[in-house]
């Protein structure tokens, strides 16, 4: 709901759970479209900007993110750790596409979420197209 009560209760909900000892606290970037709306400032990373200062522990975002988004997330320190959950699913080996700048493979969609392995266990790795050339 974006109404001008969210975010008062949103941050009132975060900064209590600096009284836990919690692993981590994973937000969701916006997926909404908060344009005219009084969570209008939580767009793009405005959604993390704001809730590194309510909360203190270990601060996990997620959401459309890319390496290079990633990098300058933690790099500000607005973020301690990023959750690549999408991109995952094409590329089991994402964090070494990362490290060698190798391009991504699209999601096959129409397999998300569906029955069955397709989709989510048969997309090949950097080294199955090296092997296979």
């Amino acid at each position: 709901m974006d109404n001008a009560d969210t975010l008062p209760g949103m941050e009132y909900v975060i900064k209590t759970f600096n009284d836990y000892s919690l692993a981590h606290l994973l937000m969701m970037g916006a997926t909404s479209d908060f344009t005219g709306t009084p969570l209008e400032g939580l767009a793009g990373d405005g959604m993390f900007d704001h809730f590194r200062r309510v909360y203190n522990g270990h601060f996990i975002a997620n959401v459309d993110m890319t390496q290079e988004r990633a990098n300058r997330l933690i790099a500000a320190g607005t973020v301690d750790s990023v959750a690549f959950a999408r991109p995952y699913i094409a590329n089991p080996d994402l964090a070494e596409r990362f490290l060698t700048s190798a391009p991504l493979s699209e999601i096959n969609w129409p397999t998300v979420y569906a029955s069955g392995p397709k989709g989510y266990i048969d997309y090949p790795t950097l080294l199955t197209k090296l092997s296979d050339s």
